[in-house]
């Protein structure tokens, strides 16, 4: 039996067979005399004619009219259908099964539809699977485990845990939250304007004064990136005119450029560890290869980081094919498969990173009154006056409850909650200092930590 994996990264779609990445693309699209490109070939072109390029379909995926409709494509679903059958077309030959790897991100109403999406395009999908799961192939006894990675338009956390089933041992997908709403098409747009303002000032020429030399700046932008694996400072040319502009950038300038991405990510991180405990980081090969990212995540306390290779989702879902596929007509998302590689030792912990500064939270600040948080779960709402209230039964927005990785959030669906001005969603993890606040209310409510409360 032939079977095909595609993972659905926006910013790498990773497609797979054999064991074998056979590609990866992102999830962009542009409008041509032709049709619609997508891909590289899109990325290519994106510069020179935004008004007809689009990156955001898979973010946004649904069935609403698109701002800008590109040729024949209304929706984002149908920008969707169009990239996925384009993909189907190139590696589909001879392919009995195809499984397909999503991103934590993707709710009930995304999954039924890429389901839709997938029988549109004949596509014999025998499986579904978390990508974070997928592409944790070895357990790190002792450690809790998070894998975070990088998308177009966000950077998602997703807890990984490990259980036994029928005798054998499990990666178990048990939250997901987006760390950050903005992701790396951002990222890229703040270094292009960092390289553009160092081309000026070393050679007084601006790449972004042109669209076709802007166009040009993004599409080495990658290259440059990459070039900065392991070098302190590199030297980038840009031919012109048969003339080549040359200037240096520092490793260091190309960093600061994101360093406040890379602190709300870490900040995420550091509240996912448990006291007392390390963290194993698994890092997304797209958010690895980003200048910097691994080395933040290495300076948290209790923190070890392991890097992911590249379309680590499409090839572990062929690794355990047979944890995914369900019955045929009942396609479910799978969220947990058996580990695949041996137990691997970290680096020990030091005394020092086992000192945590952040207590456990024992109470829910909410206005002057602090909530005892107990073992039952602590449910508030939005009142019509706007007010956070709790609730002793009825309708919550979202709740606090205890759990063997401590205090964790849940959530209904649509209720808007952030935590630290960062959106959240159901497993969220909790520490004293977090500040929780809903889209529709004013009100913001802080975890303390009380000590001697006579409890």
């Amino acid at each position: 039996m032939t079977t095909l994996a595609i993972e659905l990264n926006d910013a790498s779609i990773a497609v797979a067979r054999s064991d074998q990445l056979l590609a990866t693309e992102p999830g962009c699209a542009i409008e041509t005399a032709d049709g619609i490109a997508f891909g590289d070939a899109a990325r290519r072109s994106s510069r020179l004619r935004p008004r007809d390029a689009n990156d955001r379909y898979w973010a946004d995926l649904g069935v609403g009219p698109l701002a800008r409709p590109l040729a024949s494509a209304k929706s984002a679903a149908d920008l969707a259908h169009a990239q996925l059958l384009q993909l189907w077309k190139r590696f589909g030959e001879a392919t009995d099964e195809v499984l397909l790897a999503v991103p934590g991100s993707f709710d009930r109403a995304k999954l039924g539809l890429l389901l839709g999406i997938a029988d549109a395009c004949e596509m014999p999908v025998a499986g579904l699977v978390d990508a974070a799961v997928a592409a944790c192939s070895r357990p790190y006894p002792g450690w809790d485990s998070v894998h975070v990675e990088a998308e177009l338009h966000g950077f998602g956390l997703t807890r990984i845990g490990h259980a036994r089933r029928d005798g054998g041992d499990e990666a178990v997908a048990e939250g997901f939250e987006i760390a950050i709403p903005t992701g790396i098409a951002r990222l890229y747009e703040r270094w292009a304007r960092r390289i553009a303002a160092a081309f000026i000032a070393q050679t007084r020429f601006d790449p972004l004064s042109d669209g076709k030399t802007e166009q040009r700046l993004f599409d080495a932008l990658p290259g440059w990136l990459e070039a900065f694996g392991g070098l302190p400072a590199a030297t980038v040319e840009f031919d012109l005119d048969r003339a080549t502009r040359s200037i240096r950038l520092e490793r260091r300038d190309i960093v600061a450029e994101a360093a406040d991405v890379y602190d709300q990510l870490a900040d995420r991180v550091s509240a996912a560890r448990r006291p007392g405990r390390g963290l194993a980081v698994r890092v997304g090969p797209v958010l690895a290869g980003l200048p910097g990212a691994k080395e933040r995540f290495g300076q948290i306390a209790g923190v070890r980081v392991v890097a992911l290779s590249a379309g680590a989702g499409a090839l572990g879902a062929l690794a355990c094919a047979s944890d995914i596929r369900s019955t045929p007509g009942q396609t479910t998302l799978i969220r947990s498969v058996a580990w695949r590689e041996p137990a691997d030792p970290l680096p020990a912990l030091r005394c020092d990173e086992l000192d945590d500064s952040v207590p456990e939270a024992t109470h829910l600040l909410l206005r002057d009154t602090a909530h005892p948080i107990g073992e039952r779960r602590l449910e508030l709402r939005v009142a019509e006056s706007g007010r956070l209230q709790i609730v002793a039964e009825g309708r919550a927005d979202f709740a606090l409850r205890r759990s063997e990785t401590g205090l964790q959030l849940d959530c209904a669906e649509g209720s808007g909650v952030s935590v630290n001005a960062s959106p959240a969603g159901t497993g969220t993890r909790l520490r004293s200092g977090d500040r929780i606040s809903v889209a529709n209310s004013a009100e913001e409510a802080r975890l303390i930590a009380v000590k001697d409360d006579g409890a």
